[in-house]
């Protein structure tokens, strides 16, 4: 199953690769572990380097990296030979829960007994 922190480094990293002119489907190598057969993990620079060895010539791919917040746009011109690897860092930032979206009925009832407490005082002081 795929966690919530995965699942957003995915439609990111989707989002990015629509940018980039990446097609996410497009499979130019032999099938490697990957999450829903989109985008492939390597294991830092001399991993995604390694992978651009595997494409074939005139292809685009995106791997991200298993061990930190970086993907790589891999590249091989039309005679096969390996581009420049784009290295991309981001940030992940989740959806606020609904506990972070809102207060709780206790707090906000907390609130109202605090703020009648302090507009009675305001009217006996008055």
């Amino acid at each position: 199953m795929i966690d919530s922190y995965t699942q957003t480094l995915q439609d990111q990293i989707g989002q990015l690769g629509k940018l980039l002119g990446v097609q996410p489907t497009a499979s130019s190598v032999p099938a490697t572990p990957s999450f829903g057969n989109q985008y492939d993990l390597v294991t830092g620079l001399e991993g995604a380097k390694a992978f651009q060895q595997k494409l074939l010539s005139g292809a685009k791919h995106i791997v991200w990296d298993n061990e930190k917040p970086v993907f790589y746009v891999l590249q091989k011109d039309a005679n096969g030979n390996p581009q420049r690897i784009q290295i991309c860092t981001f940030t992940i930032e989740l959806e606020p829960t609904m506990e972070e979206k809102y207060v709780s009925r206790e707090d906000f009832n907390s609130l109202v007994a605090k703020l009648d407490q302090l507009l009675n005082k305001e009217v006996t002081d008055g």
